[in-house]
């Protein structure tokens, strides 16, 4: 997996102190055939499991992807100029296919 932090991003999370959680998941009101959702935060999440270190990011980031599945790129971006946030993206998309 291929680690992408757009440098804002990166500055974000520096001033939160470093670390970075990304995962998956379904949302919890769904329909038949909703794909899970991606997240980031920068506390760690409550009630989430399953992350582990991922090298190379530039950052302290933990990534829980769906099963052994992993985008073939994992992008983080920062979306918002009233109230910032870190986002993530599966190969490009807020959806992890």
């Amino acid at each position: 997996m291929q680690v992408q932090v757009s440098p804002d991003a990166a500055e974000f999370v520096r001033l939160r102190g470093g670390k970075l959680w990304v995962w998956a998941a379904y949302p919890r009101r769904c329909c038949a055939a909703t794909p899970p959702l991606m997240h980031a935060a920068t506390r760690e999440p409550p009630r989430v499991t399953g992350f582990r270190s991922v090298p190379g990011a530039g950052l302290e980031l933990s990534f829980r992807g769906l099963g052994d599945r992993q985008p073939d790129v994992l992008e983080i971006g920062l979306r918002g100029r009233r109230r910032p946030r870190v986002e993530a993206y599966w190969d490009g998309c807020v959806l992890a296919l």
